[in-house]
Order: C-alpha cells, then structure tokens, then sequence
C-alpha cells in the first residue's frame, strides 16, 4: 500500500480473551474510514493462543503482525511496531478499546499544519469517562502525573492509551526511547519536549476495563523509577 495517512499500533500481551470480542470491530473499522491506513498488531511475548488468534484473523483482513517469544512490555512493542510503521501518522491504543474507536475520526478532524504529537487526554473539560477507575488508581494516577510534570509541564494526562506521532515525530522520539515498561508514555513525551515538538491534547471519551492486566501498585513504583531513569538518560546525552 503506497501513500498511508495512518498506522495503526495495538500492542497486546496473553489477549486470547479481548481479541475475538474486539478485532472485528478494530478491522472493519478501519476498512471503513476514508483514511488509507495500515493495522500492525504487535506480539508482545505472548504465552497464550494471542498469536493464534491473530494468524487466523490475518487470513481475513491482511494486517501486519510483529512478534517475538520474550514478553518485553508495551513500551517496547509500542516502539517496534512505531519503527515499522510508513504511514504519515502513527496512532496507537489499547486492545481494549478503552478509548472507543470513534475518537480516531476526531483525531483526524483535529489534525492541523505543524502537529507534530497529539495525546487523548481523560483530564481535559470536555473528556467524558463512561466507567471511572477506583479512587486509589484515580489518586495513583494523579501523583505521577504530578511527577512526570517534573519533565513535561503542560501534559494533565500521561498514560491515556491514545496517542498520535507524526512521521517527523516518530523518526525523532522511537530510536531514542529506551524504557519498555510502564513509564514509555512519559518518556516519548519527554524525549518530544526535548525536540521541541509540540504536544496538542485533545478530550477523548473513555472507559475504565475491569478486565486490566495492570497491577496499579507495581506501576507505580516502576513509573517513579523509570522517570528518574529519564533524567539520568537525558543527562548523559541519550536523548540528543
């Protein structure tokens, strides 16, 4: 396919329970945009039928699948399949659809000359959250928004599983990003900041799945370690 607006990255870890419910959905509906969009699904280490799955939906829709035996974390499979990508764009989100797949036509309305990133934001006055996070992952999520603030003033939400990347944008950020795990969202920001690319947030509406995988707890305290990593990378000129 020559000329792709928009790729599209799901990453995804043991997801033989979400994949049949929702890769229809993620498919046709991008079989139906007015965009020309390439879907690349990223194996990240799966131990389950996650691979399985996808090899018999491929049959059917012609997607891209990037695999490997050692689960790495999202971070990582964020970046290989962002380094994989052609499309002018480089979109990823979650398998759960936390974020309804109607939020990609606003993003494309919101496009204009000079984005360079453009984050879906929970926080914003116009966000709608549909199934709110308990208060402790609420409070959680919150303190480390108030840290990585620390790196990246203006963001009011990190880890918002809905971002966007130009080409220029991703050929700057992903072969300079080094952490695989919980803190990537924040470190692509950070290593954009330091590019001076500019970062538009815009309200999504959005859904907590009770089905996460992520322990909230372990997250954290991996977060708070991987932000203080950033700074160290940033300091020894990994980021240049």
């Amino acid at each position: 396919m020559d000329d792709i607006n928009f790729s599209i990255v799901i990453p995804v870890y043991n997801e033989e329970r979400r994949l049949p419910k929702n890769i229809d959905k993620i498919c046709q509906f991008f079989l139906t945009t007015h965009q020309k969009v390439e879907i690349i699904f990223v194996n990240d280490g799966s131990t389950d039928q996650t691979l399985a799955i996808l090899s018999a939906y491929n049959n059917k829709y012609n997607f891209k699948i990037i695999s490997y035996q050692k689960n790495q974390g999202k971070g990582y499979a964020v970046r290989q399949g962002a380094l994989a990508s052609k499309g002018d764009w480089v979109v990823f989100f979650d398998v759960d659809l936390a974020t309804p797949l109607e939020e990609f036509n606003l993003l494309v309305e919101t496009l204009a000359p000079g984005d360079q990133i453009v984050i879906g934001s929970r926080r914003l006055p116009a966000s709608q959250i549909n199934v709110r996070e308990s208060k402790t992952r609420t409070l959680l999520g919150h303190c480390f928004t108030k840290l990585s603030n620390l790196l990246v003033p203006s963001v009011v939400d990190f880890t918002c599983g809905f971002k966007c990347f130009s080409r220029t944008a991703v050929a700057i950020i992903f072969p300079r990003a080094r952490i695989n795990r919980w803190g990537f969202d924040a470190e692509l920001l950070y290593v954009g900041t330091l590019h001076y690319l500019p970062i538009k947030q815009i309200p999504v509406s959005w859904a907590h799945d009770a089905d996460s995988k992520v322990k909230v707890f372990q997250a954290i305290f991996s977060s708070l370690w991987e932000l203080f990593n950033m700074k160290l990378n940033q300091l020894r000129g990994l980021y240049k």
